[in-house]
């Protein structure tokens, strides 16, 4: 059993290698993120708006496939209580986590944000 260990070794070895390196990587990236929003925390706001504005689009129409009966149907009352619930879940599911929406909105603008203010730094 020693034998097949001592084989093993070398690959666990660059295999935990790579692992805290892949860590380390996304920690630096993670720590980027968070450093751009707390430089421009207005563009943070605006991107989890946008993500709430998206979200509540994709509920609209998602109610919107769902067929009526008359029988069950709560008529203009029930539309509006899930057009309220719906807003107000939209606003809330950015802020915890989300769909990726808004990260992916924050790097590209803060991105070029950047590029634009200082050409030269590329």
């Amino acid at each position: 059993m020693d034998d097949n260990n001592s084989i093993l070794r070398p690959i666990q070895a660059k295999f935990n290698r790579q692992y805290q390196n892949q860590k380390v990587g996304n920690a630096l990236k993670s720590l980027n993120i968070l450093a751009a929003d707390k430089a421009d925390s207005q563009l943070r706001a605006a991107c989890i708006e946008m993500e709430s504005l998206f979200i509540n689009y994709l509920f609209k129409e998602m109610r919107a496939t769902i067929d009526k009966s008359g029988f069950i149907s709560g008529g203009r009352a029930e539309e509006i209580f899930t057009g309220m619930l719906d807003a107000e879940q939209s606003k809330k599911i950015p802020t915890a986590g989300g769909i990726g929406l808004s990260s992916i909105l924050l790097e590209q603008l803060g991105g070029k944000a950047m590029t634009q203010e200082d050409p030269e730094a590329r």
